[in-house]
């Protein structure tokens, strides 16, 4: 019975810490910032590209009657509006020819880093291999901008790791071997 309570204890003390530790995470948290009404986007829809819309036709004629009034000077013509040509007509093949020129030339540019997603054939896989290498024949050689301290630490490292690479395969007997025949001899380190 005296060890159930205890371990009723231990449990009870361990419940009332993390509520304890809890409230106080809570009583200490930042308060969250209280947000303003949502922003409203304006949307405005537009027709495809390549079609026509239909001609507005002349301005409506104003009302004449007794409540009309007349503004000074002459009625409004289209003779006095500057003429705007119509956009041109789009033959039914030509979206589709558009489409497509799209497509390659996503797939040419595109589909050349991505082959598998774009599902380039093989023609095209080498079509963009033989763009990568054209011209790397003549290029001249760009060594990676670096700077002169980091450069010179990383030809130290190379070195060091050249130095311990030749130090472990080189020929002379390892550790603890007698050459001298009066114990054991450390091999001397590689010069830098």
């Amino acid at each position: 019975m005296g060890r159930s309570l205890r371990t009723l204890t231990a449990v009870g003390l361990a419940v009332v810490l993390h509520l304890v530790g809890l409230l106080a995470l809570l009583w200490m948290a930042p308060a969250l910032p209280r947000l303003g009404e949502a922003p409203i986007f304006e949307i405005i829809l537009a027709p495809p590209l390549g079609t026509r819309r239909p001609d507005p036709g002349p301005p409506p004629a104003p009302p004449r009657g007794q409540g009309a009034r007349q503004g000074p000077g002459p009625p409004p013509s289209s003779a006095g509006r500057p003429a705007v040509a119509p956009p041109p007509a789009v033959p039914d093949g030509e979206p589709q020819a558009q489409a497509a020129r799209l497509r390659a030339a996503l797939r040419q540019t595109f589909g050349c880093s991505q082959p598998d997603i774009a599902r380039l054939n093989e023609t095209e896989r080498a079509a963009c291999l033989a763009r990568f290498a054209s011209g790397a024949e003549t290029a001249p050689y760009r060594p990676p901008l670096m700077a002169s301290d980091k450069q010179q630490a990383l030809e130290r490292a190379g070195a060091r790791k050249a130095a311990d690479r030749a130090y472990r395969e080189s020929t002379t007997p390892p550790l603890g071997t007698n050459t001298t025949g009066g114990g054991p001899v450390m091999n001397p380190l590689p010069e830098l």
